[in-house]
């Protein structure tokens, strides 16, 4: 997303007041949208590609771009169950005969050579392959941003509307200020219409690549992948929260930033956390 200049938008740079109905407006223009066009878009949006689309399409890519491997593949798969049947066969006929092992020998060339060849074509097929989770990552980040959206519309389209009894507790756990007549400071506006672009912005940015079949060609991911590389679920997804009360937390995009008298409050529990600490290692 690109970053959003307000500067039209405002008389000065005074953080002063402003008409509620204002940050509606400001949203509707920086969209090009009416807020119920607006929401009704955000809930229309969605992921339709299924999975036997998905799988249908590499398999016709693989078929395209490399039938060769695609036949050594399906080669192997039926060497490969034959194998296993002369095994247990075998493995029927030494016990049979008492034998506790073969010798096979060393690996000849050819079976080097062949060995290589498997170990080339289990890298390429990987591009023709299908994790369903890749398509459930999709789907839960974009359920994710289209909530957090929503309800940051939500809340601008009350403030709009001075109808703010049923967010009132929203308002102030994100430090919303409002004077006696409903009107709303420029800051807020700010803070809140900039992460409701973001998300729907995210949200678009999703959908497109989730419906696009030829992201599944280079764009994977599973939960093996995930824990092997050491990662946790949470840690490839937004916050569902719309603000997280940590200072350094306040660079997420998505959510709405801390306003000037959170920091300051967070900045002091810092502070007084600090001579604690410091207090009890005097006293230890």
């Amino acid at each position: 997303m690109e970053h959003l200049d307000f500067e039209p938008y405002f008389e000065s740079d005074a953080n002063k007041y402003y008409d509620s109905k204002y940050i509606v407006t400001i949203l509707e223009n920086i969209l090009g949208n009416k807020l119920d066009d607006i929401k009704n878009e955000i809930n229309n949006t969605q992921i339709v590609v299924t999975k036997g689309q998905i799988t249908e399409y590499l398999e016709k890519k693989l078929e395209e771009e490399d039938p060769e491997l695609k036949k050594r593949i399906q080669k192997r798969k039926l060497d490969s169950q034959k194998s296993i049947k002369n095994r247990k066969n075998n493995f029927e006929d030494e016990k049979d005969e008492g034998i506790s092992f073969k010798n096979y020998g060393p690996l000849t060339d050819k079976e080097m050579k062949e060995l290589s060849q498997v170990f080339v074509d289990d890298l390429a097929i990987i591009k023709y392959q299908f994790d369903p989770y890749t398509l459930e990552y999709f789907k839960r980040y974009s359920n994710i941003v289209r909530n957090k959206a929503l309800l940051l519309i939500s809340i601008i389209e009350k403030i709009g509307n001075r109808d703010c009894m049923s967010i009132q507790d929203l308002i102030s756990e994100l430090d919303i200020q409002l004077d006696e007549n409903g009107n709303v400071l420029k800051e807020d506006i700010i803070r809140l219409i900039t992460p409701t672009v973001y998300n729907i912005s995210a949200l678009n940015e999703k959908i497109t690549e989730a419906n696009d079949l030829s992201t599944y060609l280079t764009f994977k991911i599973s939960k093996h992948s995930l824990y092997r590389g050491g990662f946790s679920e949470s840690e490839i997804y937004p916050s569902k929260s719309l603000q997280i009360k940590k200072l350094d937390y306040d660079y997420i995009k998505g959510n709405v930033p801390l306003s000037n008298n959170q920091k300051a409050e967070l900045k002091d529990q810092q502070r007084r956390s600090m001579k604690k600490m410091v207090k009890m290692l005097l006293d230890w």
